[in-house]
């Protein structure tokens, strides 16, 4: 009997959330026998009233980004699983939502936004968690330690 693969898809940012997302990944899909799908999404944006930056520069960034954050994931495990990325235009949470197929697994990294942050700017993590047709972990920053509970005297 073949076994089906599951590939794994990873949402990759400037965040040290993300190196830990793409970590995670690795980790994951060495378990699994799978790949790693590292993807980054650019946008075509304003950088001022008159300056706008070239589709091409914005990829060629998006590249470097995505190359770097690799890289440092890559420094910390191992390179010993296929990591294959992918930068694409448009928004973080719907590119990562069309970029994973069912079955697959999405995983993305959190960032200290708290409710109001999320309720004025969205989340891409919060977003993914809504609706995904597929199992999405979300990691937490580094720099957040273990939760405790609250003093209830």
């Amino acid at each position: 009997m073949s076994e089906m693969r599951t590939d794994i898809v990873v949402g990759v940012d400037d965040s040290e959330a993300s190196v830990a997302a793409v970590i995670w990944a690795i980790r994951e899909a060495r378990i699994r026998g799978s790949r790693v799908h590292a993807l980054h999404a650019w946008r075509h944006e304003p950088l001022a009233e008159f300056a706008f930056t070239e589709p091409e520069e914005a990829a060629r960034e998006s590249t470097a980004l995505l190359d770097r954050q690799i890289a440092k994931a890559r420094a910390r495990e191992g390179d010993d699983v296929e990591v294959l990325p992918r930068v694409v235009p448009g928004t973080p949470a719907a590119a990562l939502l069309g970029a994973v197929a069912d079955g697959e697994l999405l995983v993305v990294g959190s960032h200290r936004g708290g409710f109001l942050r999320e309720m004025l700017l969205g989340s891409c993590s919060a977003a993914c968690v809504r609706h995904a047709h597929t199992p999405v972990v979300v990691i937490p920053p580094p720099e957040r330690g273990p939760q405790t509970e609250p003093n209830t005297m």
